[in-house]
């Protein structure tokens, strides 16, 4: 009866998932009848051709997560490929609500004849380890300069507090994690009253292999930091970027406290697929008037990333389909 227990988990998640997306664009739908498709017409109008830097943006911080990923590694992954296979993998988990659980077994298998998947797939987790950590002090960052900066309405500032003491919190669970070396998922299998003894083995070597990556990365823990770091300063790049195309002006703080909250939007609801819609203009509308901005603009910012990401999501599920088929045993003639 317990073994049925992950499947039914599993699908729950995908029910969860699917309900969200739905009731999510319900959402957009009413969003975008309320701006109006004139209003959204003539913002898209006014980004123009500047959509084009917009996904060059992307682009390179799809580079500097692979960088970081092959330099974690000890640089053995060729670069291109691993580019790929960043791209391909984000595409498929942002396509279910199993996120990573998805996006980065793939990246794995994507790269599989570069390097042993259960090895790729440690470096991968040591990689979100110091990316999660970016995450949260960038977060840290953005919310210390929306409390100190503006005044807000009570929601909003009860939002702010909460994003920032779970981020402390995520600092001092990563810090003790390192610490520790706790057994995450091998001591709560080795807890179940049947014998998994391979899969907990399995589950152990990963642990292993995850931990030993984070702390031989010290001696190229500077190049890591740097990629992360890079990576969040073309986010604020990107979202300045649609804000200054949208209303022609430079509002960089403005900009950070847009890109802090979709980064919390990203946390949590990573399990809602086909990039969240409804949640992220949503949440910007909400924020936009305390930085003083109108709530069309906020929608807008967050519609031009969202169709950022789709289209990054369509080039990832090509280059995934090509792998897939560049894979495939060869038909006899």
């Amino acid at each position: 009866m317990s073994g049925l227990r992950y499947p039914a988990m599993h699908v729950g998640r995908r029910a969860a998932g699917i309900a969200a997306t739905i009731a999510g664009a319900a959402l957009l739908a009413w969003q975008i009848r309320s701006v109006g498709l004139d209003g959204i017409s003539d913002g898209l109008s006014r980004v123009g051709w500047g959509f084009l830097l917009i996904l060059a943006l992307t682009l390179v911080r799809y580079a500097l997560r692979s960088a970081a990923w092959i330099t974690v590694v000890g640089g053995t992954l060729p670069f291109g490929r691993t580019l790929a296979a960043t791209i391909a993998g984000d595409a498929l988990g942002n396509l279910t609500p199993l996120s990573l659980a998805v996006s980065e077994p793939a990246k794995s298998m994507y790269m599989r004849t570069h390097l042993p998947v259960g090895q790729s797939l440690a470096a991968l987790a040591a990689e979100n380890f110091f990316y999660s950590l970016s995450v949260a002090l960038y977060i840290v960052a953005g919310t210390c300069a929306l409390l100190q900066t503006f005044e807000m309405p009570p929601n909003v500032r009860l939002a702010a507090w909460i994003a920032l003491i779970l981020m402390a919190a995520v600092l001092a669970a990563a810090l003790w994690i390192v610490w520790r070396r706790p057994g995450v998922a091998s001591r709560p299998l080795s807890w179940l009253p049947f014998q998994l003894d391979t899969l907990l083995e399995r589950v152990r070597t990963f642990e292993v292999r995850t931990y030993d990556f984070v702390r031989q990365t010290r001696g190229r823990l500077a190049v890591v930091a740097a990629c992360e770091a890079a990576f969040h300063v073309l986010s604020f790049a990107e979202s300045y970027t649609v804000l200054w195309l949208l209303t022609g002006q430079s509002r960089p703080l403005a900009a950070l406290i847009l890109d802090t909250f979709s980064r919390i939007v990203n946390i949590v609801f990573k399990w809602v697929p086909l990039g969240r819609p409804g949640i992220d203009e949503g949440v910007s509308q909400l924020v936009a008037p305390t930085v003083g901005l109108l709530t069309t603009t906020g929608f807008l910012v967050a519609l031009v990333r969202k169709i950022r990401v789709f289209a990054w999501m369509a080039i990832g599920l090509a280059l995934a389909g090509l792998a897939l088929r560049n894979q495939s045993p060869k038909r006899s003639v």
